[in-house]
């Protein structure tokens, strides 16, 4: 019994102590203080939500920074896109299982759909956005020229 209280009290703590820090906090990525936080906005989205496992020492994840900020400006209101650094909210990576980053999630109804480990190109996240998220054209995404379009 008293192994399982211990426990309850390490897995609450794990999650409500751990403060967010982000390597730009000048970005648009919703930046949350906690792992329960981070849990809650998860469950409680109506929109897909791609969560991007990082870390500060990480260089792939640097590189993968700007790619995902121009997806999120892109998907504007059709995603909603959380940074999760795996050294302040490990228990938030160990429940995602998370065994090496960069590693990018998408999850819609509260189910992991999309699993994008390590650095892809640009096309790769799109794809899967446009997937999961079910959209032809992300929102700021060029208009296309009637004249050049085929005519049926």
């Amino acid at each position: 019994m008293r192994k399982l209280l211990l426990l309850a009290v390490i897995i609450t703590v794990s999650f409500t102590s751990a403060n967010a820090s982000a390597e730009d906090s000048a970005g648009k990525f919703v930046i949350v203080d906690s792992s329960q936080q981070i849990a809650d906005k998860i469950i409680k989205s109506k929109i897909p939500v791609l969560v991007d496992f990082w870390a500060a020492w990480c260089m792939p994840c640097r590189m993968l920074n700007p790619i995902i900020k121009e997806l999120e400006e892109e998907y504007n209101g059709k995603v909603m896109f959380l940074k999760v650094n795996i050294d302040v909210h490990r228990a938030i990576s160990s429940y995602f299982g998370v065994r090496a980053i960069p590693a990018i999630f998408i999850i819609k109804d509260k189910t992991v759909v999309k699993v994008l480990p390590g650095l892809n190109p640009k096309e790769a996240y799109d794809a899967a956005l446009k997937e999961v998220a079910m959209v032809s054209e992300p929102k700021n995404a060029p208009l296309k020229d009637p004249a050049t379009q085929p005519q049926q």
